[in-house]
């Protein structure tokens, strides 16, 4: 939509600008530099650790037409260890830190671009943590969650025939996966942190 080396940028709201989902954006033309500053998309939050952010910098970083916020997603870099504990890994996501992150996304005063790694894990949770407060429906957050399966279905499965540890089903997004999430979050006290 947006950059031509991604594979998972996409709005949230459809034709909408406010909020933009995406995998890291580790080249920027300059013309995508130019559709970022047109449609007023000059806050960009890296939800990666530090140490991911320096393997794989963001060029949007350096300059000074955009505010390049580091907030890095509690825990949000480990794999989780079976298909069973990947909704557990985003309800670990909830605490101050993702609360920090929402408000800073809706009260920007530009549209806002926000990634991890993939756009998928981190960056699905922040995703349905927004749509929630928006007052979308969980099948609408399910439904925007698993465009991410698509977009990088190829891309999974690349990694893991170099990563031959790594579980497919587990990288994977699945319906039951944000399914068990909202429903758990939605029955859990830290969803008042959030919201």
């Amino acid at each position: 939509m947006i950059f031509r080396h991604t594979r998972n940028t996409r709005w949230i709201i459809k034709n909408n600008y406010r909020y933009i989902r995406s995998d890291v954006p580790a080249e920027v033309s300059e013309s995508e530099l130019a559709f970022l500053k047109n449609h007023n998309i000059l806050t960009i939050i890296d939800l990666r650790t530090e140490s991911e952010q320096l393997k794989k910098p963001c060029p949007l970083k350096d300059i000074p037409d955009f505010r390049y916020l580091s907030m890095p997603v509690t825990g949000g870099n480990a794999v989780p260890e079976s298909p069973e504990q990947v909704a557990v890994s985003y309800l670990a996501m909830l605490d101050n830190q993702m609360q920090k992150i929402i408000r800073t996304i809706l009260n920007a005063d530009s549209n806002v671009l926000y990634f991890c790694n993939a756009g998928k894990d981190r960056t699905g949770v922040v995703s349905a943590m927004l749509l929630k407060h928006l007052g979308y429906t969980d099948d609408y957050i399910i439904q925007d969650y698993m465009q991410s399966a698509d977009n990088l279905k190829e891309m999974l499965c690349q990694f893991v025939k170099a990563n031959p540890e790594i579980n497919l089903e587990v990288i994977t997004p699945h319906e039951n996966y944000m399914k068990q999430f909202l429903f758990r979050m939605q029955n859990q006290a830290q969803t008042a942190c959030i919201f």
